[in-house]
């Protein structure tokens, strides 16, 4: 009988006896890999030890002999259940926890990062590993689930445990020791970061928790000291994406910190440099993480301040790529009954999709250009005290950038009707109301800060308002807006544009923020700008007075310093430089100031450009009669015969000059119907000797005048100014002694 139980026979058996003698009987296996590499479950050289666990700097645990009792253990006692499996740590715990104790030794620098940061990337609902998961049988154990979707991950390029791709390892390792020894002293990191906190982060809040982030610096500086005084050195280790932040708020407060523009210039392009670094060492691009996200914000936001607004925005679009691959961009549902670790991490990850919004939208405004997060999303993150006190600063700028990204694409605003206009200027204006009552009016504000902010709500808001009327400044009836509608929404962006120079010029009389920053700098120039276009400067003395002082501030100089920059840094006696577009600009309102046009009188123009634009792409005669108020038809013989290539350049000036003033009187009637002065036209003999010498405002309507002025870009084709004269030595052929030349 009792041999009867202990095999019993085939027909007695049932489903669940059948499985017990298979799991019973079933032959453990032990992989070659050592204990680590099978754990993250990646390749191993057998080497011991193996050349992962050197690299992660955990030798010691590299073992080839497995607990077999706890093996064999684990096989008899049948499946894993959910209550006997221990709670693995998720990706941000481990994150806190490795940072917790984070120092670097005064030796060099120790950087890692944990193995799975933030191993969760996300994938739409249609995606194979999601309808795998779907499509699990409740009774199927998830790790074979999980190990389903890991296998799937690295079929579909997802596979984050491949080192950085665009750099080798030995060439890292060689830039972090040479990083080692240009670290900035204890003094410098402070007076730096309190700059960071005190000037762009209420303005701009890159770090999500500025009050942590300081506290982690305090025990990574101490501990720095520590080990710079004691004789045995104590190897501890810094999360590379922690130091990528330190580093990216020295080069912002850098940028802000009241020194010469050479030296401000040379460390914000010293620490943004070594920030890039780091997130490299990290793998930015293959395990991003939160910390990386915020490092490449201020990064875009260093260059754009250094009037490199296109590397910039293209910055801009690969850190929304990586916040999508995170999925911040999604909402995460929150009932309520999760923990409060949980909702403050939901909190975390909305303002920092948010914050990609925000500068991804002003960015593209400036350009004119679409930005890539104007598709549905998570929520604003609100305070919970914002519907009943009102938006704090950050708030309102996140429903500024909202409108922004919904209502003002260039497609919408093409073919905007004049009522949509006025709503959407409504709308911005209504944001005023929302805010705290401290920034709702001037005389409610309580600090400087509260004033600040006051003018950069108002400067914002008002060149936003100027955006949404532009319509009624282009030549043509492609918008289909009435007369008298084009007369008021001209004066409405009259009046905005005015309000915008006179925000920049408060803010620029308590702060430096104004003038160092690029999208500051950008709105009160353009505003002024495109003022000039409109009206006759020297007829209205609030806006000649505007536009003296706002070329004063711009002009303003800064003392010598003996010392001198980098090779790459020239020194210069402005305490600000600007871009191409925006050296064009100051140079045309310049010229409007001084001489009521955008060419001044006396002014020789190199190939037909306008002033200080350098290489732009010259202004071709052709394209001069071509975007002219009532320019020639198909059908006229002047349009047909166009510029004649055997005439001499006098000659085609002169044909299309007198082109121009046959075209005046229909040019004068559309301008009329705008509301808005019309320029006269220079009175020239019939031979010019220069075409450079007539003023673009008497044949270019207000915006394209303006748009040549700010955005006409040289040629985008390869020229000889990145080329090099360097030879790669190649490698003879198999066999062959040396290279030789048979071609």
């Amino acid at each position: 009988m009792a041999d009867q139980r202990e095999n019993p026979s085939f027909g007695d058996l049932t489903p669940e006896e059948a499985n017990r003698i298979i799991h019973a009987h079933r032959k453990v296996r032990y992989g070659t890999a050592c204990w680590p590499c099978r754990q993250r479950k990646v390749k191993c050289d057998n080497k011991s030890p193996c050349d992962n666990c050197v690299r992660r700097e955990h030798a010691q645990l590299c073992s080839y002999k497995p607990n077999r009792s706890a093996a064999t253990k684990n096989s008899s006692s049948g499946p894993e259940t959910p209550q006997s499996r221990k709670r693995e740590h998720s990706p941000d715990e481990q994150d806190r926890r490795s940072l917790s104790n984070d120092a670097t030794p005064d030796t060099g620098i120790r950087v890692f990062e944990p193995d799975s940061v933030d191993a969760s990337r996300y994938l739409g609902q249609n995606s194979i590993p999601a309808l795998l998961r779907e499509q699990a049988s409740p009774n199927e154990p998830q790790k074979g689930v999980d190990t389903i979707r890991q296998d799937m991950r690295s079929i579909l390029g997802l596979d984050n445990t491949a080192p950085f791709p665009l750099m080798s390892a030995r060439h890292l390792d060689r830039l972090t020791q040479d990083i080692s020894a240009e670290l900035p002293s204890d003094r410098e990191v402070m007076k730096l970061f309190r700059t960071y906190k005190e000037i762009p982060q209420p303005f701009w809040g890159f770090v999500i928790d500025i009050d942590d982030l300081e506290s982690r610096l305090m025990i990574y500086l101490e501990e720095r000291a520590k080990n710079a005084r004691a004789s045995t050195k104590v190897a501890r280790r810094v999360s590379a994406s922690w130091l990528a932040i330190l580093f990216a708020v020295l080069a912002v407060g850098s940028q802000y910190h009241d020194s010469p523009y050479h030296i401000r210039t040379r460390d914000a392009q010293k620490y943004i440099q070594i920030s890039f670094h780091f997130l490299r060492l990290g793998n930015f691009l293959l395990r991003p993480n939160f910390d990386s996200l915020q490092a490449l914000l201020m990064t875009s936001f260093v260059l754009l301040n250094d009037m490199k607004a296109e590397g910039s925005w293209a910055l801009l679009g690969l850190t929304c790529r990586l916040a999508q691959s995170l999925g911040l961009h999604r909402p995460q549902v929150i009932d309520g009954r999760e923990s409060p670790d949980a909702s403050k991490r939901e909190m975390v990850r909305q303002k920092l999709w948010w914050t990609c919004i925000w500068h991804d939208t002003l960015t593209s405004l400036s350009f004119d250009r679409s930005p890539m997060t104007n598709f549905p999303s998570s929520s604003i993150p609100l305070s919970p005290t914002a519907n009943q006190e009102g938006w704090a600063y950050l708030e309102m700028m996140m429903q500024l950038c909202q409108i922004i990204s919904q209502r003002l694409n260039p497609d919408a605003v093409a073919t905007a009707t004049y009522a949509e206009i006025l709503d959407n200027c409504e709308a911005v204006e209504n944001l005023r109301h929302h805010v705290v009552p401290q920034l709702r009016s001037k005389e409610a504000c309580k600090s400087a800060l509260d004033r600040l902010q006051y003018y950069a709500i108002r400067l914002h808001s008002s060149f936003v308002i100027s955006v949404c009327c532009r319509p009624a400044l282009r030549r043509g009836d492609s918008n289909r807006l009435e007369a008298t509608h084009k007369k008021f929404l001209a004066d409405k962006c009259k009046e905005n544009l005015t309000e915008t120079v006179r925000m920049f010029l408060a803010m620029h009389q308590l702060s430096v923020i104004p003038t160092r920053s690029w999208a500051f700098t950008y709105h009160g120039l353009s505003s002024a700008v495109l003022l000039g276009i409109l009206c006759e400067t020297k007829a209205d003395p609030e806006v000649r007075q505007l536009q003296g002082d706002l070329i004063s501030a711009l002009s303003a100089t800064a003392a010598k310093e003996a010392h001198s920059p980098e090779p790459y840094i020239y020194k210069s006696e402005r305490d600000i430089e600007l871009s191409g577009p925006l050296s064009r600009a100051l140079t045309a309102l310049k010229n409007i100031y001084d001489h009521g046009s955008v060419v001044g009188s006396g002014v020789k123009l190199e190939g037909n450009s306008l002033p200080g634009s350098g290489a732009r792409t010259p202004l071709q005669v052709g394209q001069l009669s071509g975007v002219t108020a009532g320019a020639a038809t198909p059908q006229d013989p002047a349009y047909r015969a166009g510029p004649q290539p055997n005439l001499d350049p006098h000659q085609n000036a002169a044909l299309a000059m007198a082109e121009m003033q046959q075209q005046a009187g229909a040019s004068m009637q559309n301008f009329a119907n705008t509301g808005m002065q019309f320029v006269p036209p220079i009175q020239q003999p019939a031979m010019m000797q220069d075409f450079g010498n007539v003023d673009p405002a008497t044949y270019m309507s207000p915006m394209d005048l303006y748009d040549s002025i700010f955005w006409e870009s040289p040629d985008p084709f390869n020229t000889e100014v990145d080329s090099m004269t360097f030879d790669f030595l190649a490698h003879p052929p198999p066999g062959q002694p040396q290279q030789q030349y048979y071609f």
